[in-house]
């Protein structure tokens, strides 16, 4: 989600939206998916809490 990487500007561009507006929105979706990860890994034993 980076400011920097070209791609972005361009699919920005294309969609015609703002880059506070696209944050906002991955950020809603981004912190609960990478949270269920976390928690799944856990509970699969993949990573421990020690």
């Amino acid at each position: 989600m980076g400011p920097a990487s070209a791609p972005l500007w361009v699919l920005l561009g294309l969609v015609k939206a703002e880059l506070g507006d696209f944050q906002k929105h991955a950020l809603r979706w981004g912190a609960p998916v990478s949270l269920a990860n976390i928690a799944f890994a856990l509970l699969t034993g993949a990573i421990t809490l020690a």
